[in-house]
């Protein structure tokens, strides 16, 4: 337990997804909001207001790229961190969220729940995080 008690939202339509982070980030000593899609991510977003969000891409109601999109449009989201953490390496997916300003994207495949609490801390610091490497 690092002590940590800033409070991650994790955004994906996946409940075992959110399961898997959230215990993990739980375990580092991280206070954890969950929602299941874009649209109640934005909610969420505004009542809790996170430290930081992790973000899927595919959801239903509001993907993550729109979601990003909205959080950076608000003044009272604008500032907050978001790392999208996704399977879909599509590279014009991972341009268009790094320029929506995003602060990384990480595919879900290759993170291992264990290591999130690094790029969390990490990110909370204001250091950069290894994204994924773009395909040409």
């Amino acid at each position: 337990m690092t002590g940590n008690s800033a409070t991650v939202l994790i955004v994906d339509d996946e409940a075992m997804v959110r399961d898997l982070y959230r215990v993990a980030l739980e375990h580092a000593g991280y206070q954890v909001v969950e929602a299941p899609d874009g649209q109640a991510g934005l909610e969420v977003a505004a009542t809790a207001k996170p430290a930081m969000i992790l973000l899927d891409v595919r959801m239903p109601r509001l993907n993550g790229i729109e979601m990003l999109r909205k959080l950076k449009e608000s003044d009272a989201t604008r500032e907050v961190p978001v790392v999208v953490l996704s399977n879909f390496d599509e590279p014009s997916v991972v341009r268009e969220s790094l320029e929506l300003g995003a602060h990384g994207y990480l595919v879900k495949v290759g993170t291992d729940p264990r290591e999130l609490a690094n790029v969390v801390e990490k990110v909370l610091a204001g250091s950069a995080i290894e994204s994924v490497r773009l395909r040409n």
